[in-house]
């Protein structure tokens, strides 16, 4: 298997290359190709779990409020103004901006805004994992003398009462056309007590929302964004194609409205290699997930300095390996029970070297759950040491002894010698297939012996929401702003099964996670979520690896090139097309 998927790989490899020799691309075209390493598990307003599905939204729909990349500072974007805040922190006052048109030409009404809240509280919208977000925004209060001006009603004072208003917003009319939502106010739709299987009619609409249509199907996929997705052709590209009437904007200036390029195009290219034989054929123009070496290599050509800029930009977000410390105990046997052996597992990854041999130093360790880039970031914690020595010691103390001489430490574990042999699943990538090789290296001098377990993104996504794994190497990007960690760390997000996938959680952690949402003071705040890193660190549920710096590169056949620390780190709708290369044609051919 493994020999089949390196001959697909090459032979996709050199297909790409024919392809990339044979053809010159016309420069002159107002049309950005942007590079995505991985396919979106799918497009849907509500349902989707990929951060590629997140930055094609950005472009396809909008929202009431959205993070401004430069000053990292939550601003307004459909509303006039940040929201007046009253009765401690419970009410928050906005006013829609005038003229905001949908695309059938109708105007956005406060009823969207409401709508869309439902549809994302709604127990049968398959978005378990993100729902419990919004579990502090209890309604949404017309005013009754002005159309445009709407109160949103909270549990009380939240460190995210503003910016979870930063959702994706729905067409009532367009979504829910017979009404079938409007027997049911915001407040009783997300009661914990409300009951939706008992209404036929909501169970059949919630079943036809669902559908993977609505995230696969082009026309389906319904926002208030200038772009609207026009193709999709599936293992291959999603092209975005600038709509011709469109009134959803701020202002025609700024730059999360602007809408330079005709057509996004969001080609498809896994291979790091591949990606940048593209760049050296200028076949991109935008790729904020190359290769570290793939890049530091190009840097070294002349012709591409001069085509590109690129730089290795600091972001939000890291790599763990997560241990399912909740198994069933069948399919999944209970290695990592055992707080001495999570912490075994954090001494057997080399995080340091495989930073030096797979990052090339373009990489940051991570130590607990909060970027070092924070103020909340706890730096009394160290990072873990690679030790052998001490890992086994760890591990003798837990019980794990080889007893047959098969240097595979062992256990009786309810009547059955088990075998210290676990699977680790990961996304499959030349790159994660080295790292988990270099893990699975290191771990046997130990005595513990990995199993590989590549994947796509779908199947791992859906095993890890459903605890089905041993062990998991994934990542999580993240954001400037400050962290709800309910979403990850709370127990309630391992029971509803929400991203919380590897089932940590103690009282007092929870009861951390719920003060910290609670407390707006920063200085208080900051020692809160301290403490919680030490919890984190003692149980240690994740190896945390690393974060690597964003390997950016853009055509400079555009104007207003910036890149950022925020995600998605690149603002594709404000690239202009400069005058000299409207006018330039053919890209000329270049050296390898």
């Amino acid at each position: 298997m493994l020999q089949r998927r390196r001959l697909l790989g090459a032979l996709s490899f050199l297909l790409f290359s024919f392809w990339g020799c044979q053809q010159k691309r016309d420069l002159s075209e107002n049309t950005l190709i942007v590079h995505m390493s991985y396919e979106p598990d799918n497009l849907h307003p509500t349902n989707s779990g990929s951060s590629m599905a997140s930055w094609i939204a950005n472009y396809t729909h909008r929202a009431l409020l959205r993070v401004d990349m430069e000053s990292l500072e939550v601003i307004p974007w459909l509303v006039e103004t940040m929201p007046v805040i009253a009765d401690s922190g419970r009410r928050y006052t906005y006013r829609l901006l005038d003229s905001i048109y949908w695309d059938d030409g109708t105007p956005l009404t406060v009823d969207d805004i409401i709508f869309t809240l439902k549809v994302i509280k709604n127990p049968l919208t398959d978005n378990a994992s993100s729902r419990p977000l919004y579990q502090n925004v209890l309604d949404i209060e017309k005013d009754p003398d002005d159309p445009l001006t709407f109160t949103v009603v909270t549990g009380g004072p939240h460190i995210s009462n503003i910016s979870i208003m930063a959702f994706d917003l729905l067409q009532k009319s367009h979504w829910d056309p017979q009404g079938v939502l409007d027997k049911y106010s915001l407040r009783e739709i997300g009661s914990p007590d409300f009951d939706a299987t008992q209404d036929p009619a909501l169970v059949e609409w919630s079943k036809n929302f669902n559908s993977g249509d609505n995230g696969r199907v082009p026309e389906k996929i319904v926002g208030l964004g200038p772009y609207q997705i026009t193709e999709w052709k599936v293992g291959n590209y999603i092209v975005l194609t600038r709509k011709k009437n469109w009134h959803a904007a701020r202002n025609d200036t700024f730059i999360y409205d602007t809408r330079y390029p005709e057509k996004i195009i969001f080609k498809l290219i896994r291979e790091s290699n591949a990606a940048a034989l593209a760049l050296k054929r200028q076949k991109l123009d935008v790729t904020v997930d190359l290769g570290t070496n793939d890049l530091l290599k190009l840097r070294k050509r002349q012709y591409f300095n001069q085509n590109y800029a690129s730089d290795f930009v600091d972001r939000f977000g890291y790599s763990y390996i997560g241990l399912n410390m909740r198994p069933d105990g069948v399919t999944h046997k209970p290695f990592f029970v055992d707080k001495r052996v999570r912490r075994a597992m954090a001494h057997l990854v080399p995080v340091d070297e495989i930073i030096q041999v797979i990052a090339k130093g373009k990489a940051s360790r991570y130590v607990t759950m909060v970027s070092p880039l924070k103020k909340e970031f706890h730096r009394g914690l160290k990072p873990i040491p690679f030790d052998v020595e001490k890992a086994k010691q760890l591990l003798d103390e837990a019980g794990w002894i080889d007893t047959d001489g098969d240097n595979i430490r062992d256990k009786e574990v309810n009547g059955e010698r088990l075998p210290f042999r676990f699977y680790l699943n990961y996304m499959s990538s030349p790159v994660s297939k080295e790292i988990v090789l270099m893990i699975k290296e290191a771990m046997y001098q130990a005595g513990v012996e990995v199993v590989p377990n590549p994947m796509d993104f779908a199947i791992f996504y859906k095993k890890a929401g459903n605890h089905d794994f041993d062990a998991m190497m994934g990542g999580w990007s993240s954001s400037a702003l400050p962290n709800d960690f309910s979403q990850l760390w709370h127990t309630k997000s391992w029971a509803n099964k929400g991203y919380n996938f590897v089932g940590f959680g103690t009282p007092e952690s929870d009861s951390l996670i719920e003060l910290a949402n609670r407390t707006i003071d920063p200085q208080k705040r900051i020692q809160i979520v301290r403490r919680l890193q030490e919890i984190v660190y003692d149980e240690q549920p994740y190896v945390f690896l690393f974060s690597t710096k964003r390997k950016i590169a853009i055509h400079r056949r555009f104007d207003n090139i910036k890149m950022y620390k925020e995600r998605p780190a690149v603002i594709l709708n404000n690239l202009k097309l400069k005058p000299a290369f409207a006018r330039q044609g053919t890209a000329p051919d270049q050296p390898f």
